[in-house]
């Protein structure tokens, strides 16, 4: 699934104008997910709070400061 997602938002070409905003979280089948500073991306499960979360990826600097205000 995080796989997914990052194709996507690194598909600058067919998917240009998809904004993405530091630690707002966003829900995909069922799972929740956010973005911290820098494009990585992790997944909030059920008591991995303390943690932050489990890292699944991350976006190049390249489309992170598209997607995002940073750029």
């Amino acid at each position: 699934m995080a796989e997914g997602i990052l194709e996507r938002l690194e598909d600058l070409e067919n998917y240009p104008d998809e904004n993405l905003t530091p630690y707002k979280e966003f829900t995909l089948d069922g799972k929740t997910y956010y973005f911290t500073p820098g494009g990585f991306l992790y997944r909030k499960d059920p008591g991995s709070e303390e943690v932050g979360g489990f890292f699944c990826g991350y976006l190049t600097d390249e489309v992170w400061r598209h997607r995002t205000d940073e750029g």
